[in-house]
């Protein structure tokens, strides 16, 4: 009995639940409906599985579900009669998703002796492209172009390393690998996913609408509760605010990307729901007060606003309804934080953000101004934030 992606036999006597599992991976690495489900019914068939514990708790850990630490102290206690690699991929899932920066070097040499676990690989990128710095489009490049002997032309690396190679600028790579993926599983959100960001970065908007249109005809119905089925109706959302169809875009992001109809997890609403009303502010020069949704969800990332992805947002969703009560409240908090190069960026964006409201244009360019490339890569997230400063700045520039 194999595990797919690490060739590596599996502790665990019941054949349906292993293939349980290995859908259940599939569905993760899609972003798809119904891992969730689908490892609950691996568990009750083989209830000390180790690895579908580790994977349900990634899966409840990711949308913040209540008990997800119940996941974790199962597949650590199931890990103890597992074989050693189990026992590895547990304890290195684990710790990449609660303590990151701790486990990169386990992570490092875990993945040289296992490169085909995707699950860890992916989950070490995630990291890497919110905590990487100015480097981490090459960092995270790298990484799976040195798993790419072991994974070949598995459709979720290639959706993967077609991502990542996009990001770092190589977008016909980019481009080519993506629909190698989407060829070998079309329904994959994070796939489609990843080809509306090429698009994006391309410009293409009205191919966007396209594309997005009509994979949603042939997919929607069974995405509809994926990981990512908010975000790549925010895409759609986007490509249509980009080509003029505002009130269409602004109705679809209120039905599928707001955080009360969302199916995203937190980051991915936060970036979603701020990167969509920040750019329509910006565009309109329309505040919009604050739904109550938007308001509690702003609470619930509240703890991590020293990190510029999130100051960026929160700060983007406060600018948007004009509140400068709330951007101060930003740059209070931020400031109590110790310094270093992340504190500095997020006062740099929130102060900059509060100058634009108060028409204080040409102090909100200087500011921008003072950001290097490097240090917008290192605000984290994907090319779409860095479009997003740039439009911030560009607005500064013409009302100056």
């Amino acid at each position: 009995m194999l595990e797919t992606r690490t060739g590596n036999t599996l502790s665990v006597e019941s054949a349906q639940a292993a293939d349980l599992y290995q859908k259940a991976v599939d569905l993760i690495l899609g972003s798809e409906s119904g891992a969730a489900a689908t490892l609950d019914r691996a568990l009750e068939l083989e209830p000390e599985f180790a690895l579908a514990a580790a994977a349900r708790y990634y899966v409840a850990k990711d949308v913040g579900e209540p008990g997800a630490d119940t996941y974790r102290a199962l597949a650590e206690r199931a890990s103890l009669g597992a074989f050693d690699w189990e026992r590895a991929h547990v304890d290195v899932l684990i710790g990449i998703l609660d303590q990151p920066g701790a486990t990169l070097a386990k992570a490092r040499a875990y993945i040289e002796t296992t490169p085909a676990d995707l699950l860890v690989v992916f989950q070490m990128a995630g990291y890497l492209l919110f905590y990487g710095g100015p480097n981490k489009l090459d960092a995270v490049l790298n990484l799976f172009e040195s798993v790419e002997g072991a994974l070949g032309n598995d459709w979720a690396f290639l959706a993967r390393i077609g991502f990542a190679a996009s990001e770092a600028g190589q977008r016909t790579r980019g481009r080519e690998l993506l629909e190698r993926a989407l060829d070998l599983r079309p329904q994959a959100l994070y796939s489609i996913h990843g080809l509306a960001h090429v698009l994006h970065d391309e410009g293409a908007a009205e191919e966007s609408v396209k594309v997005l249109e009509d994979w949603l005809k042939v997919h929607e119905a069974g995405a509809r509760e994926g990981q990512m089925y908010g975000h790549v109706q925010w895409h759609l959302a986007l490509a249509e605010w980009q080509t003029g169809e505002r009130e269409a875009a602004i109705q679809r992001y209120l039905a599928f990307c707001a955080p009360k109809t969302t199916t995203c997890g937190p980051i991915l609403t936060l970036a979603d729901c701020g990167g969509f009303l920040l750019r329509d502010y910006l565009q309109s020069g329309q505040a919009r007060p604050l739904r109550t949704d938007v308001l509690e969800h702003i609470e619930r990332v509240w703890g991590m606003l020293g990190h510029p992805f999130i100051a960026l947002h929160v700060a983007g969703l406060y600018a948007s309804a004009e509140d400068l009560g709330g951007l101060n409240r930003c740059e209070d908090s931020i400031s109590g934080n110790a310094g270093g190069v992340n504190r500095d960026v997020s006062l740099a964006l929130v102060s900059a953000l509060s100058d634009f409201v108060a028409g204080d244009y040409s102090r909100a360019a200087r500011t921008l101004a003072t950001l290097s490339p490097g240090a917008r890569v290192g605000i984290g997230g994907s090319n779409v934030e860095r479009i997003l400063v740039d439009l911030l700045e560009t607005r500064c520039l013409a009302r100056q």
